[in-house]
This record gives C-alpha cells, sequence and structure tokens, in this order.
C-alpha cells in the first residue's frame, strides 16, 4: 500500500504560525514483492520518477498504516495526514494485516488515529470500484462489497461518506466517520480519477500511445530518456 502524507487545513494554519510542513510521497518495501516476485528496478524507477517531479519520497518498511504513524510520531507532535485512495481504505479494513496483534483491528485502529491522525481519502468512480473489487474476488477486503451493496448508478462516485466494509465493522467504520478521523478528500479534479497506473504501466510496455497525457510531463520525460518501466522506444514507434 502507498501512502502520501501530506497535509490540510490545520497544516496551513501551522504555516501560518511558523511550523514547518513537510509533504512526503512514502513506498513501502512490501510493494517489491508483486506475484512473488522482486522487481527493484521498478520499484527505483517509481522512487526517481517522484523526485523529478518534485516530490520528497520516503521509503519504508512499513505495510501497515499505523506502523507508518507511529514511526512520524517519534519526530513530531504536530498533525499527520495520509492521503490514500478507496482501495487502500479497504485493505486498511482487512483484518488479516491484524492477526499478529493481540487486539486485532482496534488495537491497530488505536495506534493509527492516537496523537491527531487522519486519514484523507480520494473517491473512485463506481465502474473502477466493481474492477477493483471483482480482480481478485478471493482476495479483496470485504466479501460483501459488489453490485448487490451498493444498488447505485454506475456514474455515482464511492467515497469515504458511502463506503460500506463488513457488516461487523460498519459501527466502528461510522465512528471513525463521525470524529473526523477518516475524511472524504472534496475539490478534486474528477478527470484525474479516470487515471489508473497499471493501464498506464500497460501502455509503456506494450507502446500504446496516449500514457504521455495520463502523467506530468517531467514524469513522461524521465521514463523516455532512462526506459523506465520497461518503456521501449522501437516498440512504441512500431506502434505508431
Amino acid at each position: 500500500m502507498s501512502k502520501t502524507v501530506t497535509f490540510d487545513v490545520e497544516a496551513r494554519q501551522a504555516l501560518k504560525k511558523g511550523i514547518d510542513v513537510v509533504a512526503l510521497m512514502e513506498i513501502t518495501m512490501a510493494n517489491l514483492l508483486a506475484s512473488g516476485n522482486i522487481d527493484y528496478e521498478d520499484f527505483l524507477a517509481s522512487i526517481d520518477t517522484l523526485a523529478a517531479i518534485g516530490h520528497y519520497v520516503l521509503i519504508s518498511n512499513y505495510l501497515e498504516f499505523y506502523r507508518l504513524t507511529s514511526y512520524f510520531r517519534r519526530y513530531t507532535k504536530q498533525m499527520v495526514d495520509v492521503t490514500t485512495g478507496i482501495n487502500n481504505l479497504l485493505e486498511i479494513f482487512n483484518e488479516k494485516y491484524y492477526e499478529n496483534l493481540d487486539g486485532g483491528i482496534l488495537e491497530s485502529f488505536g495506534r493509527l488515529f492516537k496523537n491527531s491522525v487522519k486519514l484523507y481519502i480520494y473517491p473512485m468512480r463506481r465502474g473502477a470500484y466493481n474492477r477493483y473489487c471483482q480482480a481478485a474476488p478471493t482476495n479483496r477486503p470485504t466479501s460483501g462489497l459488489g453490485i448487490s451493496e451498493h444498488p447505485l448508478a454506475m456514474d455515482v462516485w464511492i467515497n469515504a461518506t458511502n463506503l460500506q466494509v463488513e457488516l461487523h465493522l460498519r459501527n466502528l467504520y461510522a465512528h471513525l466517520l463521525e470524529n473526523h478521523h477518516v475524511v472524504p478528500v472534496v475539490g478534486y479534479n474528477s478527470s484525474l480519477m479516470e487515471i489508473f497506473s497499471r493501464d498506464i504501466l500497460d501502455r509503456i510496455q506494450t507502446g500504446k500511445s496516449g500514457w504521455e497525457k495520463m502523467v506530468p510531463d517531467k514524469a513522461s520525460r524521465i521514463i523516455k530518456e532512462r526506459h523506465l518501466f520497461g518503456y521501449k522506444k522501437d516498440v512504441l514507434v512500431q506502434a505508431l
């Protein structure tokens, strides 16, 4: 799971008070494991691309969010905001990650939201949401997810407010919403919500055109210059 440590209204107030605020793009080493194989090149390419477009990148070995926020608590007592998407929010509610904790998911949430931590959640269009849930039905976080759980129009956005988790966790989720520990992102660019990293990667590796418009110009340039993520100029030329 990838997380972005960012800032919100409280952070803007902190800036006015002269408190330093740092926005970090965090990548966990756990993402090195994809389909049982370790792909160091793609991992390093992600770091180089993020750095090229001006982001600070934090590399961690924390798969669970509560471990990440606990790490930041070693260095600051200020507000810590984590910005992520619906898919990662679903993973946070996947109880398999907390089997090693005596208190299970309750203990993990107690650690995660301790000392001024908020999760800001980007929405996902209904069609993309269904696509995510159906990609790996046996591994998806909540077995109750799907069309039957959301009798909504396909163009409706699934956000932090209308998301449904497992039935026995819904009161817990409602508590987090009501106390503003989990907050939906507003004012987002809806056109960007239609872009998915896996689609971009497929276009880069198969030579399909159009992916350049899905990423910042600086990212496109460094990918082409360094042939990152399996980009091959010859394949792209033949495709054109």
